[in-house]
């Protein structure tokens, strides 16, 4: 038979006992495009799931997919900060923006934006936001002169670059290019678009000012349109430059920038930290300190170029 004391403890104690149980965490996840995620996307999922972040006993992820309808964004925000998560997730300024107006400041959001945090308001200051967003930011606005230099090396002979990139995206890439190009002799129209649908009449525009060149600048619009830019570049024998890899996967020839995957894995590590209780206002924003050159050498010959040795020498990769 149980004594009364330790029938007494047992009672007393069951409550703390039941408290003490880690409650389960939920993570919002609102993703630009559909279930099947993109490269980006289903990196981080990768490094999530490394962590044990990803549905496992103690966490639960919710997605919530725009399909590519900027409009639905801030519907589907709204529909997360109801299931009361304790963490929101995403990718892109747009998604972000979309998160911050729906969480009003009351929800943690981890993510990586292109634009630069400061200007876009989410973020007080990059070394303490100061805010509920943290993350990364792949913005390096400096190094749209290094990639107008590589464009030069890699083909001597131009004269006249076309920009192609999405004015609602804030960076300045397109001043760091110009004064570039200005001090290489070199010159430099402006092509906008603004969403994907555009990009024809920005590549008819950018033949008729004579380019003989095109300089993309990375957005959600422009890398929706990455393979039509690829193609139009090899059909028209035109050398297409740019920040992110996924455009020289695509069939552009060149691109210098961030390190993205390894900045996604900086993501996972700031999600396990804003669950492990810390508060992202205090979470610098970290810039990219991974870069890489990636080369795609099968374009360069399909559009009648040799890329000099020296060049190709300090290529992280180069695509044959």
């Amino acid at each position: 038979m149980i004594g009364r004391r330790a029938f007494l403890m047992a009672v007393l104690s069951a409550p703390a006992s039941v408290a003490a149980q880690k409650r389960r965490s939920r993570i919002g996840w609102l993703v630009f495009g559909g279930p099947a995620l993109g490269s980006i996307d289903r990196t981080l999922r990768e490094a999530l799931a490394r962590r044990g972040l990803i549905d496992g006993r103690d966490n639960e992820v919710i997605f919530r997919h725009a399909n590519g309808m900027p409009a639905r964004l801030r519907e589907l925000a709204e529909e997360l900060v109801a299931q009361k998560p304790d963490l929101l997730m995403g990718f892109g300024g747009d998604i972000v923006k979309a998160l911050m107006d729906a969480s009003m400041g009351r929800v943690p959001i981890v993510g990586g934006v292109s634009e630069d945090p400061v200007r876009a308001q989410f973020a007080v200051s990059l070394a303490r936001p100061g805010k509920n967003f943290t993350g990364v930011t792949f913005i390096a606005d400096e190094l749209a002169a290094k990639r107008i230099d590589l464009l030069k090396e890699a083909a001597p002979g131009i004269k006249r670059v076309a920009t192609i990139w999405n004015p609602q995206h804030l960076d300045d890439e397109i001043a760091f290019a110009r004064r570039a190009a200005e001090t290489l002799g070199i010159g430099l129209t402006s092509h906008e678009i603004r969403e994907s649908a555009d990009i024809d009449s920005a590549l008819r525009d950018a033949t008729a000012s004579g380019a003989d060149s095109l300089f993309v600048i990375p957005s959600r619009a422009t890398a929706l349109a990455a393979a039509k830019i690829a193609s139009y570049g090899r059909g028209h024998r035109l050398p297409v430059v740019t920040a992110w890899r996924e455009f020289v996967d695509a069939g552009s020839l060149l691109s210098y920038g961030p390190n993205r995957a390894s900045q996604v894995l900086r993501i996972a590590s700031y999600v396990e930290k804003v669950l492990g209780g810390a508060r992202p206002e205090e979470l610098p924003v970290e810039r990219p300190t991974q870069f890489e050159l990636v080369i795609n050498l099968e374009t360069a010959k399909a559009i009648g170029l040799t890329v000099p040795p020296s060049l190709l020498d300090r290529a992280d990769e180069v695509i044959e």
